[in-house]
């Protein structure tokens, strides 16, 4: 593998997350099928009360990288801190690379071309128009609605196998809500600011300790004819009292920009 090819991968199976809340109620709509009966603000009850929550998060991910022209596997090791911390650590048999994300800024580095970033992200999520970036990516990854589903207004949208939220604002995000047990089974996210479409499609759902999780997670970018799909593949969950998030940048790497990099 040539280091442009093994760059692309690194970059957009791990930075393109980047650049990128069931149970009772007053009343249970509990069925295979979409209710009529059902109100909008019990949809968004419903939903909100399966979200998926936590405190320290660790798994294994396999992920398939396919731009269309060839198709890659890397493996990530993830531990996630609710809201606050993302990190990855990404192999090929050897390790290949490091992320580590908070709400002000990114650390990456990358071993085939010694490279290093070490960057505030305000302006890059002001520009997208995303407040807590940890949160929407967490989101991504694990099931939740990217933007919390009761601080939006929201049009339902008649559908025969789905409650289907659709909200137009800013960040334009459509929910496809499975109605048996209010967990995404996809969503729809349009940012204007890029002309782009990310598709997250949520399969193979698992209780584990009380947490519907699910299993597989298949995220389409699209953008013009481009299009990239990064299949996720998580194994090995468990939420430990305490993590660490190790994040040493080797002493000889070169520092670069996100701009930079993402050339």
């Amino acid at each position: 593998m040539n280091n442009r090819s093994a760059k692309t991968i690194i970059v957009f199976s791990l930075l393109f997350l980047f650049v990128l809340e069931g149970c009772s109620t007053k009343k249970k709509f509990l069925s295979d099928l979409p209710s009529n009966e059902i109100e909008l603000s019990e949809i968004i009850k419903n939903s909100r009360k399966v979200d998926l929550k936590f405190d320290n998060l660790r798994n294994r991910v396999k992920v398939e990288f396919n731009d269309g022209r060839s198709t890659q596997t890397i493996n990530l090791s993830l531990r996630a801190l609710e809201n606050e911390l993302l990190w990855m650590s990404a192999s090929m048999i050897v390790p290949i690379a490091k992320i580590l994300l908070s709400n002000q800024r990114i650390v990456f580095y990358e071993k085939f071309q010694k490279t290093y970033i070490n960057q505030e992200i305000n302006l890059i999520t002001k520009t997208l128009g995303i407040k807590n970036p940890v949160e929407v990516f967490q989101n991504i990854l694990f099931g939740n609605p990217i933007l919390d589903i009761s601080k939006r207004s929201w049009e339902r949208v008649e559908n025969p196998n789905y409650y289907v939220l659709k909200s137009s604002k800013g960040i334009q995000s459509t929910l496809l809500i499975n109605p048996k047990t209010f967990k995404l089974d996809q969503q729809r996210i349009f940012i204007p600011s890029l002309s782009s479409l990310i598709t997250i499609d949520y399969s193979n759902y698992k209780l584990l300790e009380g947490k519907a999780f699910p299993n597989n997670v298949l995220i389409s970018y699209i953008k013009g004819k481009q299009i990239i799909k990064i299949n996720l593949e998580y194994s090995q969950f468990d939420f430990p009292e305490n993590l660490t998030f190790p994040m040493e940048i080797p002493v000889d790497y070169k520092i670069k920009t996100l701009d930079e990099i993402l050339k």
